[in-house]
């Protein structure tokens, strides 16, 4: 939400102008003239009476007009592009949110966005990399994938330091500047994120009937547990324990009832980071090193493979691993109290009646309430091409974007919640939560690791698993 800040109402001196001239012009009789000093004492009055208002903060942009587009090419693996840009209206309120501030980009700047599909998440730096090594200005924007294709476009100079693009304010709220600090490589800032980038990141859905009737177990509501930080990775566990209901007699089938579910794989992974632990991290040294299991972080990270994969293997849980044909349990289906779903497929459970509440990943313990709660991002990041035509105008477009964004993201909530979002005041709450406590992974973004570590957690902890977390 952007920054509010008063401002000071004072009468125009063009006004006070008019009273001196009214004064000046009039004959000198003797006599006071009644008229003229009225208007000169509610003139006075008036000046005296200074007012305050509420003004929206707006960025150091003038007013111009470009006369030109501003061209956006998104890998949709990592970003839904009717998320972002709209070619019309079609009615829906994200989408009118979404060509609004198109409309209001190029009203106050000139500029028409427009956006291509990047394709394939393995290629799609491609286009992106010839249209920067040509000079043919074909892009002016990148939304990336969150990881593949990244270190490429970073190590053979296709991007621009957002540090160096004087337009761009990066002090503005609507800028996410903890997050892009954490991707620095050498004090060069060549990942960006802001309110532009629609939320994608995993969070635990809940079925509200289902949590009234289990939630007791619980030393509070769910709710307040977040709240007071005492939400965590035991009492997550513990809430599902309680939950299973064998509806055939005939051991554990996708036709039973669960505690929770869900997909061992891309969600699955976000455990670790909501745990307080990284791959990798800066070492003693001042390097980056692996961390996720040295000295300081072994213990742990033996502990929260051991908890998954005790919970894996239970009768409460039902969980795909990777995408094998193992059916899915999923929220709308009334049999399970929690499931493991991305923020952008949540709009799908509106269509089915049911009421559902979010909740954030689990903390490892209350000890880490200094860090609070942390989602890994899964939603691409903003790039700007080395090359430009004009940097000055992608700046400031780039800015007006992120500043125009605040409905949109407003509208994306209500969206997220359908037809819930006027008595789910606590889920708007959370899911705003789950927002403000993303947090990037170094080793992710920058290492081809598909298939490799960054899937450590999935692979060590399904119920075929081979490996021990040692020889990982």
């Amino acid at each position: 939400m952007k920054k509010q800040f008063k401002i000071i109402s004072l009468i125009l001196a063009l006004t006070m102008l008019f009273s001196v001239l009214v004064a000046c012009d009039t004959p000198d009789t003797g006599e006071e003239n009644t008229t003229t000093a009225t208007t000169n004492t509610q003139e006075t009055e008036a000046s005296s009476a200074i007012t305050e208002e509420e003004t929206e903060f707006f960025p150091n942009i003038e007013k111009k007009d470009y006369g030109t587009t501003f061209h956006m090419y998104m890998q949709p693996n990592s970003n839904i592009i009717k998320y972002h840009w709209v070619e019309e209206s079609d009615g829906d309120a994200l989408s009118e949110a979404i060509f609004d501030r198109q409309e209001k980009v190029h009203e106050y700047l000139g500029v028409e966005i427009l956006c291509t599909d990047g394709g394939d998440y393995q290629t799609y730096t491609e286009a992106f990399k010839t249209s920067v090594k040509n000079k043919d200005n074909a892009y002016q924007l990148m939304f990336s994938h969150v990881h593949a294709g990244i270190e490429g476009i970073i190590t053979g100079n296709y991007l621009r330091d957002f540090k160096s693009v004087d337009q761009i304010n990066l002090d503005n709220d609507y800028w996410n500047m903890a997050f892009m600090e954490g991707l620095e490589v050498n004090d060069h800032m060549f990942l960006g994120h802001s309110d532009l980038n629609i939320l994608y990141t995993n969070v635990i859905a809940f079925n509200k009937k289902m949590m009234d009737q289990y939630g007791a177990v619980l030393d509070s509501d769910v709710y307040t547990l977040v709240n007071d930080y005492k939400w965590t990775l035991d009492k997550m566990i513990n809430l599902a324990s309680t939950v299973y209901i064998d509806a055939t007699s005939d051991g554990k089938t996708q036709d039973d009832t669960f505690g929770i579910s869900g997909i061992q794989w891309v969600p699955f992974i976000g455990f670790l980071q909501a745990s307080g632990l990284n791959y990798i991290g800066l070492g003693d040294s001042g390097n980056y090193e692996v961390v996720v299991y040295n000295e300081l972080n072994q213990s742990k990270t033996a502990d929260l493979v051991e908890k998954l994969s005790q919970m894996v293997a239970s009768d409460y849980a039902w969980f795909r691993y990777r995408v094998e044909s193992t059916p899915l349990v999923t929220l709308e289906s009334g049999r399970t109290l929690m499931n493991l779903m991305a923020t952008n497929s949540l709009p799908n459970l509106c269509d089915y009646d049911i009421e559902f509440g979010i909740l954030p990943y689990p903390m490892y313990d209350e000890s880490q309430k200094d860090m609070g709660y942390r989602h890994l991002q899964w939603g691409g990041y903003l790039c700007i091409p080395s090359y430009v035509e004009d940097v000055a105008m992608v700046g400031e477009t780039l800015e007006m974007l992120s500043f125009f964004s605040e409905n949109v993201n407003i509208t994306f909530y209500e969206k997220l919640l359908g037809k819930q979002v006027a008595n789910a005041p606590l889920d708007r709450q959370m899911l705003e939560l789950v927002w403000d406590t993303i947090c990037p992974e170094f080793g992710q973004t920058y290492t081809d690791c598909t298939g490799n570590w960054l899937y450590m957690l999935p692979e060590l902890t399904w119920v075929n698993a081979t490996q021990n977390l040692a020889s990982y």
